[in-house]
């Protein structure tokens, strides 16, 4: 086919491929306006940690687990009404308490607490968060002051104080309590662990 037909049949197609698209988002209800572009939005803060930090939300959440979403379309201007959820998988046990979904406001914003324990490590998708149908952040890391080691109880005291302690000093690699994801558990790992530690966080 030459390089005239190719262009003539890319002209003939791509005002039915238009109209498709059209027709696919009439149908689902959403328009342009209502869809969510990642490069716009803003999750803080995981966006600056490169994952998520959950935790058990009693007596309050753990500041480092209230997440701060900002939807906006791809001319970056505020969703309303956008539905928002978090997916975690069983890696992140979630508190009976706990919600991961909620609906933005006028101006696009979104506060939710992730109250859950447990520790996914570089492993995919296991911190997925969507929009209006949209996957706008996929992330390797889920991590929780709830980790003995072992498994989370829903609880931070000893055991967890413990398994931290081990990767604070060195003794083992930094992994699920390296909660800034910058390869070492060190104070800025110990400010967010402490916090949870200090006020006996458990799951309700």
């Amino acid at each position: 086919m030459s390089s005239m037909s190719r262009k003539n049949l890319a002209a003939k197609l791509a005002p039915s491929a238009a109209r498709a698209i059209v027709l696919a988002l009439t149908c689902t209800g959403l328009a342009w306006a209502d869809l969510p572009d990642p490069t716009c939005v803003s999750v803080v803060p995981a966006d600056a940690l490169n994952g998520l930090v959950v935790g058990p939300n009693q007596p309050a959440p753990l500041a480092a687990s209230r997440l701060f979403i900002e939807i906006k379309n791809n001319l970056c201007e505020a969703i309303a009404d956008a539905q928002v959820s978090v997916q975690l998988t069983s890696a992140n046990p979630l508190c009976p308490s706990g919600v991961l979904s909620g609906v933005t406001d006028s101006q696009g914003k979104l506060e939710l607490d992730v109250a859950a324990g447990g520790c996914a490590h570089l492993t995919p998708q296991v911190g997925v968060i969507k929009a209006n149908g949209v996957t706008i952040r996929s992330y390797v890391n889920v991590k929780s002051p709830d980790w003995d080691g072992a498994t989370s109880d829903g609880l931070v005291n000893l055991a967890d104080l413990l398994a931290f302690a081990r990767q604070f000093n060195g003794q083992e690699a930094a992994e699920c309590h390296d909660y800034t994801n910058d390869g070492v558990c060190d104070l800025s790992d110990l400010t967010i662990f402490g916090g949870a530690f200090s006020s006996a966080l458990h799951c309700q």
